[in-house]
């Protein structure tokens, strides 16, 4: 088995690092998340990963490298941390590539990174600083008595779903997200409630949607209740339209980086109501390119073909097919925008070929 994926290393590494434009875009984030799944099987596939990875930032595509930082982050290995260090301080690089290097340094939240993080709280871009601003928030977060006791929670409720073969490999593969979800109710017993399973639902919307848009409040607890409208969309019910429009309403915001954020998430939830908002915000030539790149890849994983309903899921194909075909088409669009529709009409091809046996890995990231 080891062989095998030591094998599979070397034939995704010269995909990955293909620097010359024979591999394609699409087939270069497959390897990646390839990678990614790879590097959870061993130590030395993760050193490994780790190294193919950092090598890639000789790219010269925003977007693959935004991926890069992401997967990294993703990892959860403090190996990773001198790549993402030197991604952030590297003002040569894409703002949209600092910023995921500062968001993965969140993911893997090592209290080491902090100093690096609090000196670009000044950058002069407004999304690394604020990003930046979360990922400290989410490390002090993390390192205190209430998140060690949500960590502790999470790794046992994991631990059983993998016992009882129940869940198991889907909570694996679930994204480290850039701020714990809000729970209903502050209290001392909060995490442990969250990571023992609080029941969300459609009640609970206006709470989370007050506190989403109310801009004075820290965007790290903004972002938290972002979260916690997502776990209500997760639950399903009257309360995951609610939960998507609530969201929607965030497009709005000032931030680039909420507004992008809210793409990720509508990538993650996969939800039609929410096929409208992105189709606008992909449209709007004045949107900041980080939300539309969102937008793009969201719409990559929303509709699939040919379902129950079939007559309003084939209109969602459509229109999300010719969107997609526009812009990945348009020369004028800027390049991190084209390149991500070209990745989500890869998606959909992917997730609506009968030969294939599961969804592709969604890689829209945040």
């Amino acid at each position: 088995m080891a062989a095998v994926a030591t094998s599979n290393m070397d034939s995704l590494e010269k995909s990955l690092c293909d620097f010359s434009g024979a591999a394609s875009l699409d087939q270069r984030f497959r390897s990646l998340f390839t990678i990614k799944g790879l590097a959870a099987t061993s130590d030395e596939h993760m050193q490994r990963a780790i190294a193919i990875i950092s090598a890639a930032f000789s790219d010269d595509s925003a977007l693959l490298k935004h991926e890069l930082a992401y997967v990294l982050g993703q990892l959860e290995d403090v190996r990773a941390l001198p790549t993402l260090k030197r991604v952030l301080q590297d003002k040569s690089q894409d703002a949209m590539v600092r910023h995921e290097a500062a968001e993965a340094m969140g993911a893997i939240s090592d209290p080491s990174v902090l100093p690096v993080l609090q000196e670009y709280l000044t950058d002069a871009d407004v999304s690394v600083r604020e990003t930046c601003e979360l990922a400290i928030s989410k490390i002090n977060f993390d390192n205190s008595a209430e998140g060690k006791a949500l960590k502790q929670a999470k790794a046992q409720a994991k631990q059983a779903e993998e016992q009882s073969g129940l869940g198991g490999v889907e909570s694996a593969f679930k994204p480290i997200d850039p701020a714990p979800a809000m729970t209903p109710a502050a209290s001392k017993e909060a995490a442990q409630a969250q990571a023992n399973g609080v029941q969300y639902d459609a009640s609970q919307v206006p709470l989370f949607r007050d506190t989403l848009l109310d801009t004075k409040l820290s965007l790290f607890e903004r972002y938290r209740a972002m979260f916690a409208l997502r776990n209500v969309a997760h639950a399903g019910g009257e309360g995951a339209v609610q939960a998507v429009l609530a969201l929607a309403q965030g497009l709005k915001d000032g931030s680039a980086l909420f507004r992008h954020e809210i793409c990720f998430v509508f990538g993650e939830l996969c939800h039609p109501a929410s096929i409208p908002s992105m189709v606008e915000v992909l449209n709007d030539a004045n949107e900041h390119e980080m939300v539309r790149h969102e937008a793009a890849e969201a719409l990559g994983g929303i509709v699939e073909e040919g379902q129950e309903d079939s007559d309003a899921k084939n209109a969602d194909f459509t229109l999300v097919m010719d969107t997609l075909k526009k812009w990945a088409n348009d020369v004028g669009a800027p390049r991190v925008v084209r390149e991500s529709c070209v990745v989500a009409l890869d998606e959909l091809a992917y997730n609506n070929d009968p030969t294939q046996f599961h969804r592709i890995e969604t890689t829209a990231s945040a």
